[in-house]
């Protein structure tokens, strides 16, 4: 295996000339399109399966942070094909029909009818290879002749560059070399590593070039004919050497197809199924199940999941640890990936370049040129301040849901670390609560989950300096804290679980004196670096109900601000109020909605017994989910309030599908259903259960609780919902049904 790739009989090329326009509008939401994903891979192209208009930052086929391909062009005769209807039939596979345009055939003595050329067109993505397959079918009663022409071309943009990040500089980009049916395009970076994108054409094109493959054919009357294109994306250094020639043996379409099906199938199996009396939901969860099998991601030390596509196509701590814990009713199994390989990033010095300090979670990791030439500060950031708490959060609820002692006891060190970077690291002034403050100036300047530069400001619009003390980040505290002292002391670390416990009752405390603002009656944002509040209304408070850091009577006063005219858009909870002098519904944190921010409080909602407010988020968001492609909920949309017969605004740059937002309707799911589990007491509580509006009925199959498998039915009479224990499959698991109020 080799690191580098010998070159000395290439020639370099200029960088491709930047396109002169700005870039194009979104897509409109009736040709949304097409995203295929496997982890760190991703190829997103419009309705047809184009990628077009070249170098646009929505499109591309993407591997490890770089754009391999920034135009993929199929044209008939001339003119792009016309397209008919898209589906993904898997997170990994679409289909596309076309039909070839009417009209005069260039150079023959045919005058083509329009729709009499169908193209059936399948691709395909692996996690470092693409394929693109044309059957072309002719209903003419004559021969049919045509030019066949894919074209295509890689600017090898790093993904913070094709985001809009100006550069000004690159690595060199080499001729084209063209060996019998394979064309490789090739790319030596800044960061001294060749980056190859080899396309194979089959059969052999008539004439094959740098940017396009040309095929001639004349189709007998209702004649077929095939074209396949597998794309081949290389980096040297990484495990799959570049390969000395085009010779290199890949694995045919039938048997990547075969392969991915029988996984797609396997992970299926092995998760939560749902069958509802509504089909629509039933899709929307088939979607969200679906992104997240496509999100996994491999690395050393298990499988986490990446954040969505296109932008965040990498690991985070955040997102990672909040889609898991959304996603334990759903499979468990992600929440352990996740939790052991971000234990195996987690810090362990002081280094002021990545904000790392010991103990702390990742925020982010990524593989691509401009992270290695430290042109940006996100190759291993540790610059958010909510990711070390909510690793304990999702240890703990891991727990209760498999009794899973094994994986505390393995990370009981990380646990430990942890634990104590909130007692010693997370406090920057000596306050008792738990500051940010960048150290990097590359660095993200906000390190919550609100983290646009303008995300954190007081009323005047002014933007609250660092240290900053966020309102959820507190809460998170007051909840993680409870959840070390019970996971290190279930691990023998008595000492550090008890100073946990104080921490925790402390933070507590600390929230209803600092944050509480009597005059408003709600609780400030956060408080900046001279620990002034910032007295806004937004959806932070809200986490506190997911963290059940407040009283009962809080959390009422809370869910109905959050309700309320200014912060309720209709279609969810905005994350800053309307009434605010610098809301913005199209800002990205200042007015938008974010169905994981909106499924973080409806959760919240129902474990104080608040079930209206959670279902009528639920609604919101299931109304929401109506108006994207395959009821997939989006990273966010604008918070333009609901009209009649509207529908959401979309937000221009939103990732889709995105781990957090698929994530959202499985956790809101599972605070109405009142799922408590205890499975190191081998029992599940079922407390209060509440079917939201637009479901009658619901059955849960293959539910993991511990070593068992449950199957629940749920049905709703009236303001009533029954459960039903179907089925439990295994041992050790008890099933309590728990009524604590009565029906309103």
């Amino acid at each position: 295996m080799r690191d580098a790739v010998e070159t000395p009989t290439l020639t370099t090329m200029a960088p491709p000339e930047e396109p002169k326009l700005a870039y194009p509008d979104p897509l409109p939401s009736s040709v949304e399109p097409i995203a295929l994903i496997r982890g760190t891979t991703f190829f997103a192209a419009t309705r047809g399966g184009d990628l077009l208009p070249p170098g646009a930052p929505q499109i591309g086929l993407f591997h490890n942070d770089t754009r391999f391909l920034s135009r993929f062009e199929l044209r008939v005769n001339g003119q792009q094909p016309m397209a008919l209807s898209s589906t993904t039939v898997d997170a990994d596979n679409s289909r596309v029909e076309l039909t070839v345009r009417g009209g005069s055939v260039p150079g023959e003595n045919l005058d083509l009818p329009v729709n009499t050329v169908y193209i059936h067109r399948e691709q395909l993505l692996d996690s470092a290879r693409f394929y693109d397959v044309l059957e072309l079918q002719s209903f003419h009663d004559q021969e049919v002749p045509l030019t066949i022409e894919l074209r295509f071309a890689a600017d090898f943009m790093d993904i913070f560059q094709v985001r809009g990040l100006l550069r000004g500089k690159s690595g060199n980009y080499f001729q084209p070399e063209i060996v019998g049916s394979n064309v490789r395009l090739m790319y030596e970076g800044l960061d001294q590593r060749t980056r190859l994108a080899e396309l194979c054409f089959d059969p052999q094109p008539q004439k094959l070039e740098g940017d396009r493959a040309v095929w001639q054919r004349k189709l007998p009357p209702r004649g077929r004919a095939r074209l396949s294109t597998t794309i081949s994306m290389h980096v040297s250094g990484e495990a799959e050497p570049i390969p000395e020639t085009s010779l290199a043996s890949r694995p045919t379409f039938e048997e990547m197809h075969a392969r991915s099906t029988m996984q797609n199938a396997d992970r299926r199996q092995s998760c939560t199924h749902f069958r509802s009396d509504n089909e629509i939901f039933d899709v929307l969860l088939r979607t969200s199940t679906e992104d997240f099998h496509s999100l996994r991601m491999p690395e050393p030390a298990g499988t986490a999941v990446a954040a969505g596509v296109p932008w965040f196509a990498a690991l985070f701590g955040r997102d990672s640890l909040i889609s898991s814990f959304e996603t334990l009713m759903l499979d468990p199994e992600l929440a352990c990936g996740t939790l052991r390989v971000l234990a195996s990033y987690q810090g362990n010095e002081i280094n002021d370049e990545r904000d790392e300090d010991p103990g702390k979670i990742l925020h982010e990791r990524r593989s691509g040129e401009m992270t290695a030439t430290n042109e940006v500060a996100f190759g291993r950031s540790y610059g958010s301040v909510d990711s070390t708490p909510l690793f304990l959060i999702l240890a703990q609820e891991y727990y209760r849901w498999t009794a899973d002692k094994a994986l505390l006891v393995e990370l009981k060190t990380a646990l430990k670390a942890a634990t104590n970077w909130i007692l010693h690291y997370g406090d920057l002034d000596g306050d008792g609560l738990i500051e940010y403050c960048r150290r990097n100036p590359k660095g993200l300047f906000n390190q919550g989950w609100k983290d646009s530069g303008d995300a954190n400001r007081h009323a005047d619009g002014r933007i609250a300096q660092p240290p900053v003390a966020l309102v959820e980040v507190q809460g998170y505290c007051v909840r993680a804290m409870a959840a070390a002292a019970e996971v290190l002391n279930i691990v023998g670390e008595s000492e550090i679980s008890k100073q946990a416990a104080a921490t925790s009752e402390q933070v507590r405390r600390l929230i209803e004196k600092r944050f509480w603002l009597e005059d408003r009656g709600f609780y400030a944002m956060a408080l900046d670096r001279h620990k002034a509040p910032l007295r806004v209304d937004s959806s932070n408070p809200g986490h506190l109900l997911f963290a059940q850091a407040i009283s009962a009577n809080r959390a009422r006063v809370t869910a109905r601000r959050l309700l309320s005219d200014g912060l309720f858009s209709g279609w969810g909870i905005r994350t800053l109020s309307s009434v605010e002098r610098y809301y913005n519904p199209m800002s990205y944190h200042c007015g938008s909605v974010w169905p994981h921010d909106n499924a973080l409080i409806g959760y919240g909602m129902a474990l104080y017994g608040l079930h209206e407010g959670a279902s009528e988020i639920f609604q919101a968001l299931f109304d929401t989910a109506l108006h994207f492609r395959d009821y997939r909920l989006p990273e966010l949309f604008c918070g333009v309030e609901r009209l009649a017969n509207g529908e959401p605004v979309h937000y221009p740059v939103s990732c889709s599908p995105q781990a957090w937002a698929a994530g959202a309707p499985f956790l809101l799911l599972t605070g109405l259903l009142g799922l408590r589990p205890a499975a190191e007491r081998g029992e599940l509580l079922i407390v209060d259960p509440h079917l939201p509006p637009f479901l009658t009925r619901l059955r849960l199959d293959n539910l993991r609780v511990g070593p068992a498998r449950l199957s629940l039915e749920f049905t709703r009479d009236g303001e009533r919902t029954q459960c039903n224990v179907v089925d439990v499959r295994g041992k050790g698991i008890k099933v309590s049904i728990v009524f604590a109020s009565p029906p309103r």
